[in-house]
């Protein structure tokens, strides 16, 4: 390739290669500074052929000075440029082995393209670090797995969300335990199979409870106490302030109303202790039944008080 006709000939075999790089997305193969409006100039460019086409030339031409090793079937070259840029290409397999330790440096941006898989073995530890940001895009599946302890944390917000836009799921399992160590805001709603709450629940809106209504072994219920903050529930009974209304039965299995407080059951106001039930007790003593002069009133006990009005 001394003179313009010979280089001619192969620059139309190199050319061919360099408009199909597949790189061109992110950057672009630089090219040679010799080429058919630029050839090398006799005599600056040296260059040795060997019968299979292998060639090396030392190109001096003022201003293109470069340095090329090129492989004659293959046409594999290593390209020095007059500029400092150096192009390694290689149009088969390409590999870069080395026994022993291996240090890269880039001051300047550093793009990688691969249009196939990319596979990546690490025997020890991984370790990246990244001064600026760290964006991640997969437009399939992403899988991660670790075989040992996972941890990922963030000295300031995080944000994890499923789909936000068009609709996700997001699913977290363990199985021993989930653990939030801060509060808990949820817009939607939650459903599981036990709730269970060492201190307290608070709920702005009601509670709403199912078939099974609410149960408690030892605590108690308060409703409508105007000190939240103060534990004034007692342990097996139900403080409210206010009515109670039941469209089926009130039970009262270890006490009964009051009898000292029957007047006041008319103003919603009354109260139970063990087997007294002056309700009960007025509505069994004084009973109606026939007789001889019309229906009639007996009492075991009369209580004017009450005033019943019969």
């Amino acid at each position: 390739m001394a003179t313009s006709s010979d280089y001619d000939k192969t620059y139309a075999e190199i050319s061919s290669a360099l408009n199909s790089n597949p790189s061109d997305n992110l950057f672009q193969e630089p090219p040679s500074a010799a080429d058919p409006d630029h050839p090398p100039q006799f005599p600056f460019n040296q260059t040795w052929d060997s019968e299979a086409g292998h060639s090396i030339q030392l190109d001096d031409t003022p201003g293109r000075e470069r340095v090329r090793i090129q492989h004659g079937k293959s046409k594999n070259f290593i390209e020095m440029h007059p500029d400092g840029k150096q192009v390694i290409k290689v149009f088969g397999e390409g590999f870069d082995i080395t026994i022993g330790k291996k240090n890269i440096y880039v001051t300047g941006a550093c793009n990688i393209v691969v249009k196939g898989d990319c596979n990546m073995q690490v025997d020890g530890n991984f370790n990246t670090e990244v001064n600026g940001d760290y964006n991640l895009a997969v437009k399939g599946k992403l899988n991660m797995r670790s075989v040992k302890d996972t941890s990922i944390s963030s000295d300031a917000n995080m944000s994890i969300a499923a789909s936000e836009k068009f609709g996700g799921r997001l699913r977290l399992g363990a199985t021993q335990s989930f653990t939030v160590s801060s509060n808990l805001h949820v817009g939607g709603k939650i459903t599981c199979d036990s709730l269970k709450a060492t201190t307290r629940i608070n709920a702005g809106t009601g509670v709403l409870a199912g078939p099974d209504g609410f149960t408690s072994q030892f605590g108690g219920l308060s409703l409508g106490l105007p000190s939240p903050l103060l534990p004034v529930a007692k342990e097996g009974c139900i403080n409210i302030i206010g009515s109670i209304v039941a469209l089926g039965s009130v039970t009262a299995p270890s006490g009964n109303f009051l009898k000292t407080n029957v007047l006041l059951a008319s103003h919603g106001i009354t109260s139970a202790i063990l087997n007294t039930d002056l309700i009960n007790d007025t509505l069994y003593d004084y009973h109606q039944h026939e007789h001889l002069h019309g229906p009639g009133i007996t009492s075991s006990t009369l209580l004017p008080s009450v005033g019943l009005g019969f």
